[in-house]
């Protein structure tokens, strides 16, 4: 007895016997890719998430194919995988466009979309986030006066 959406040639490939190469070769390669993705994660690269992009879709067509046996599967199994990957892409460009296109001041401040300055980092001063208490004060004795009561 078969599945429904599957013909009877396709119950012979799934019947045969298969290698366990391509398995062996498709982990190996996943842990490679894994550590390139945390390796240029470190980086703080401006292309590390178009690139982390690319390698999980990488790794996710390589399960799919492999570990998931798609490559032996014909008819509804692909197009059911090739319309979720569709919409995929769809809810991963529909907001890229929206933000890409916002009107300026819909951006926030220090994104790099925005033209307005970041309100945390405003130039002349030093964010205090992580410096230890004390760390901004001058050193003891060397107090500046103000200028109004400098007369």
């Amino acid at each position: 007895m078969s599945v429904a959406n599957e013909s009877h040639q396709e119950e012979r490939n799934m019947a045969e016997h298969h290698s366990a190469a391509p398995y062996w070769i498709v982990w190996v390669a996943l842990i490679i890719l894994t550590v390139v993705t945390v390796l240029t994660g470190r980086m703080h690269i401006s292309w590390a998430l178009p690139l982390a992009l690319a390698i999980a879709t990488t790794k996710g067509f390589m399960v799919l194919l492999i570990f998931m046996h798609l490559k032996d599967h014909k008819g509804a199994n692909r197009l059911v995988m090739g319309v979720s990957i569709l919409f995929v892409l769809m809810m991963l460009a529909m907001p890229m466009a929206d933000f890409a296109t916002r009107f300026r001041p819909a951006n926030p401040a220090g994104s790099h979309l925005s033209d307005l300055p970041d309100l945390n980092f405003l130039e002349g001063t030093a964010p205090t986030h992580g410096v230890p208490h004390g760390a901004n004060h001058a050193a003891p004795g060397s107090h500046s006066v103000p200028k109004e009561n400098q007369e």
